[in-house]
């Protein structure tokens, strides 16, 4: 329960809105599991436990609609009658996609959440990820292609919403650094590194560790965040030593809660 604070009425792509900000403090409920997460765009979601979430495409599914309305957009004489009419008609079905986006973002964020209290991934660069092709490059189609792909599973929205989901748990939300680590380059067994090119999609390590290439690059997250030693780094075993400044072994973390806090100075005269 809560005290509503504001209530703002607003119009937006032919339909009205309520957007009602409330002051309360959230509670949420959380597991005792810990994961590792890969993102992608062939699986949205693969955990180390071998779990894999499939790309809804929600995008892709209404492309057609959306190249639809569009053309006949584009036939219409500018802002007359039966142009703004077409504008509605790309808006609803833009509109559409984007709430079931934010639908299933928030039923993922609220599954996994719901069932660990630490979650690991590797740190994405989305800007980066999704910048526009240069100029002249001769694979500036499949490029613009990549780039809706990863905007079209929400990989942004999903990791705000497993962060912030967490938080509210009270649960550990720890970032892999990718180019340290490589989770995608690891083998989550031996630690050994090895560059795949994307159309690798199991993993092979000499070893004799076969996995599914997503599914091992969240085990590695997951080893990481908990200071498993990964010996490709040169490091040894973050029980020991933290492996980074917001993660390291469980055995740093309760010995940090362990701490007594330092004695304050008596006042003069006392």
């Amino acid at each position: 329960m809560g005290r509503t604070d504001t209530c703002t009425i607003f119009w937006k792509a032919g339909s009205w809105y309520a957007s009602i900000t409330v002051n309360c403090q959230p509670e949420r409920e959380t597991g005792n599991g810990v994961v590792g997460i890969d993102f992608g765009v062939l699986t949205a979601v693969a955990l180390s436990t071998g779990e894999k979430l499939e790309n809804p495409r929600f995008l892709s599914q209404a492309q057609a609609k959306v190249k639809r309305a569009a053309k006949e957009l584009r036939r219409k004489k500018l802002h007359s009658r039966r142009w703004q009419k077409a504008q509605r008609r790309l808006a609803k079905i833009k509109r559409k996609v984007a709430n079931q986006r934010q639908d299933w973002v928030h039923q993922t964020a609220t599954q996994i959440v719901g069932a660990n209290s630490l979650v690991a991934t590797e740190k994405l660069e989305l800007k980066k990820m999704t910048r526009k092709p240069k100029k002249g490059s001769i694979r500036k189609r499949q490029k613009t292609g990549l780039n809706r792909s990863i905007l079209d599973v929400g990989i942004g929205m999903l990791r705000s919403a497993i962060e912030y989901k967490i938080a509210e748990a009270g649960g550990i939300f720890v970032e892999v650094p990718t180019q340290k680590v490589k989770p995608s380059q690891t083998c989550p067994a031996c630690g050994k590194q090895q560059k795949k090119d994307l159309s690798e999609r199991v993993h092979r390590c000499e070893c004799g560790c076969i996995e599914d290439r997503d599914v091992a690059s969240a085990k590695v997250c997951l080893k990481w965040a908990l200071g498993t030693s990964v010996p490709s780094r040169g490091e040894g075993s973050s029980t020991a030593t933290p492996a980074a400044k917001y993660c390291g072994g469980f055995q740093q973390l309760a010995s940090k809660k362990r701490q007594k806090p330092p004695a304050q100075p008596k006042a003069a005269g006392v």
